[in-house]
């Protein structure tokens, strides 16, 4: 089974064990083991493979007590790897904005002008990035938390939560409103 590496040759193991190295100072092996799901000796072996490529170093605290130290080498590879995935996120909230606005912009494009944005978490926040950068004066839309707080009957409710209760209620409405669950919209489901 081959494993996966990053582009500077460091195993995922390898960036689990150096990420859990620098956030407590005293593990011992078995703690990193059961942490990560590792056995005992792969995570010796990980160690070992670690300390002897520079990333980490063995301190010897006593004759049966080892205390494991992030080099600045290992450091500067933690670093890497947390901007490669910061990267990745931010290209992904660029590619879900683009299907958001996407998908407002068909709506508009049928005579839609009256948004509602159901929802209060980030994905809330996104599609009203998203309206707000479409730069289109004569689009309407507000936030709500609420279902009962819709007190319209020709906006495009666009649910920015995937409650099931909020399916089920949607289903049972005889509003002339239009639902887009927009997290199923953009992935497809």
């Amino acid at each position: 089974m081959a494993k996966k590496m990053n582009s500077s040759g460091i195993g995922e193991r390898e960036l689990k064990i150096i990420e859990e190295i620098s956030r407590e100072k005293n593990l011992t092996q078995r703690k990193i083991s059961h942490k990560l799901g590792l056995s005992l000796g792969m995570t010796n072996l990980v160690l070992k493979r670690l300390a002897n490529k520079g990333y980490i170093k063995v301190k010897g605290l006593n004759r049966r007590k080892v205390q494991y130290i992030l080099t600045p080498k290992g450091f500067t590879e933690k670093t890497k790897k947390s901007y490669r995935y910061l990267l990745k996120v931010i290209d992904s909230l660029k590619i879900m904005r683009k299907k958001i606005q996407q998908l407002i912009l068909m709506e508009y494009e049928k005579g839609k002008i009256h948004f509602i944005i159901l929802g209060d978490g980030e994905l809330a926040d996104i599609i009203e990035l998203s309206l707000k950068d479409l730069n289109k004066s004569e689009l309407e839309y507000r936030r709500v938390s609420k279902f009962e707080d819709i007190n319209s009957d020709k906006a495009v409710i666009l649910l920015a939560q995937s409650k099931p209760e909020l399916k089920t209620l949607k289903l049972g409405l005889r509003s002339t409103n239009r639902w887009i669950d927009v997290l199923a919209a953009i992935s497809g489901s």
